[in-house]
């Protein structure tokens, strides 16, 4: 991730976001010692790093999309509810959806092996369940809920639009009546199950997770949801077939087990595979038909995802019994 120098050049937003971290910072005495550095910046959002005599503060900007919760207010939320599981949140301004939080060091290695995402994914297990409790005020924090059950009718109207229809034309991808029929049987019994809506990540990988002292810390949130607790299982699901994964989600499964025994946990895991692409198809086809301030290469990238998530969508389709 390349960083440069904050340009004295700012536009509207983000001269006034400089002028808020400055004025911030100076009420939580906190002394900058350098210039501000740009980590991130494309339309998704941008991330801006500031030195201080107290460590590293970052400052995280993130778009107003349809399917993006405010991630300024859940955060600042979670930072109440789950401390130590989330960025430590110095203050927020919920209605520009900016927030400024503590170092907390780096995400974990792209190739970290399945014994760091058992103990991590346990833990996010936890925090999931936990969350059960506290719906009403992630609702009001500002975390979008996305039920399954309007999963079908929400990707119609995304495949409808032109410009995804044009990429499915493109790609020779068919996303037929059958399909969408056995995907409407999955959700229906994903829900007979009964497990309760949850706090989703909504884009749980090694690269939004960090390793703490303790425990393991969960960040970038803007995909964040309430919705089914298994719809953050789209890495897991593609892992290979090993005994380490089936390890990984027994232990996660085990949050879970006040709701069901172990045997319907399991069988209502393998209903939700589809379920849980369809979503993520979902949030993918939502960000490429609002990528409209988007490079190329970054809507190529989106693209590339959805597509790969419809893939894998179907596939799980047709492989159901």
């Amino acid at each position: 991730m390349s960083t440069q120098p904050c340009s004295k050049h700012l536009s509207d937003w983000k001269l006034d976001a400089k002028y808020w971290i400055e004025n911030t910072l100076k009420q939580l005495n906190y002394k900058k010692v350098d210039e501000l550095i740009i980590v991130e910046d494309w339309f998704l959002g941008d991330v801006w790093r500031i030195p201080t005599e107290k460590g590293n503060v970052y400052f995280k900007a993130t778009a107003s999309l349809p399917l993006f919760s405010n991630e300024a207010g859940v955060c600042n939320l979670l930072a109440h509810i789950f401390k130590d599981k989330v960025p430590d949140v110095l203050a927020i301004d919920k209605d520009r959806r900016w927030q400024l939080t503590s170092d907390f060091g780096g995400p974990l290695d792209e190739d970290v092996d399945l014994t760091v995402w058992n103990d991590a994914y346990q833990i996010w297990g936890e925090v999931q369940s936990l969350s059960v409790e506290h719906i009403n005020k992630l609702r009001q924090s500002g975390c979008q809920s996305r039920s399954i059950e309007n999963l079908a009718t929400q990707l119609i109207w995304h495949f409808n639009q032109p410009k995804i229809a044009a990429i499915l034309n493109d790609k020779n991808i068919v996303f037929d009546n059958n399909i969408l029929s056995k995907l409407e049987i999955a959700v229906h019994k994903l829900k007979e199950y009964s497990l309760p809506d949850c706090l989703v990540h909504g884009d749980l990988h090694e690269g939004n997770m960090a390793r703490t002292a303790e425990s393991y810390l969960f960040f970038d949130w803007s995909d964040a949801c309430i919705t089914h607790p298994f719809m953050d299982g789209n890495f897991i699901y593609q892992f290979s077939e090993t005994s380490l994964k089936q390890k990984l989600i027994k232990n996660y499964l085990s949050n879970w087990r006040h709701y069901l025994p172990e045997s319907e946990l399991q069988r209502a895991w393998e209903t939700a595979e589809p379920v849980c692409y369809a979503h993520h198809t979902l949030s993918y086809a939502s960000i490429v038909l609002n990528a409209t301030d988007g490079n190329e290469d970054d809507v190529g990238d989106f693209t590339e995802s959805f597509t790969r998530y419809l893939s894998c969508l179907t596939n799980s389709i047709r492989h159901k019994k």
